[in-house]
C-alpha cells in the first residue's frame, strides 16, 4: 500500500498557498512565520534596509556568521562593495539588496 503525504504551507498573513517559513529574531527571541511571495518581497524590502547596515554581534556565532540565503558572510561590508563596483562602472543599486553577481565579481577580484 502506497502512502503519499503532502503538506501545504499558507501565508500567516493572508492565507494564500506557496508560502515559505521565514525565521526572524528581536531582542534575542526567535520566531518563525510562513510566507509568500508578496508578502515575503514586502518584508523582505523593509528588513533589507536595515540588515545591510548592521553590524554582526557576536552571539549566536553559528547565525551570526550565516547570511539569509545560508552562505559564509565572513567581513561581507556592503559599502565597500557598493564602492568597488563604482569605481569600475558596474552598475549597483545605491540601497537595498547587493545583486550576488556583484558579490561574486567582488570576492573574485579579492574581496571578502
Amino acid at each position: 500500500m502506497a502512502r503519499e503525504v503532502i503538506e501545504r504551507i499558507r501565508d500567516d498573513l493572508d492565507g494564500s498557498e506557496n508560502a515559505q517559513t521565514v525565521r526572524i529574531g528581536w531582542q534575542g527571541e526567535w520566531r518563525e512565520l510562513d510566507l509568500g511571495e508578496r508578502n515575503l518581497a514586502a518584508f523582505s524590502k523593509a528588513f533589507d534596509r536595515y540588515w545591510e547596515v548592521a553590524r554582526p554581534s557576536g552571539r549566536g556565532r553559528t547565525d551570526a556568521r550565516r547570511g539569509r540565503n545560508g552562505r559564509a558572510k565572513g567581513d561581507r561590508d556592503p559599502k565597500a562593495i557598493r564602492l568597488w563596483a563604482q569605481e569600475r562602472g558596474i552598475a549597483i543599486p545605491t540601497r537595498g539588496r547587493i545583486p550576488s553577481s556583484i558579490e561574486e565579481q567582488y570576492r573574485q577580484a579579492g574581496g571578502r
